[in-house]
């Protein structure tokens, strides 16, 4: 978690076939505490930063 604080996020690392899954049992929980929905962004991975000579 971070930026706790005032809302925060959360960094899940999820394998491709289970971000469905997670998804949706993030926004079930968010509803069932009577939360604002969240906001759900999925992205990939780059190839990491390098050294360039």
């Amino acid at each position: 978690m971070t930026g706790g604080g005032f809302g925060g996020s959360a960094i899940a690392l999820v394998p491709t076939d289970g971000v469905d899954a997670v998804t949706g049992a993030v926004r079930e929980a968010f509803a069932a505490a009577r939360n604002q929905e969240p906001d759900i962004r999925a992205t990939e991975p780059s190839a990491g930063a390098e050294r360039i000579a």
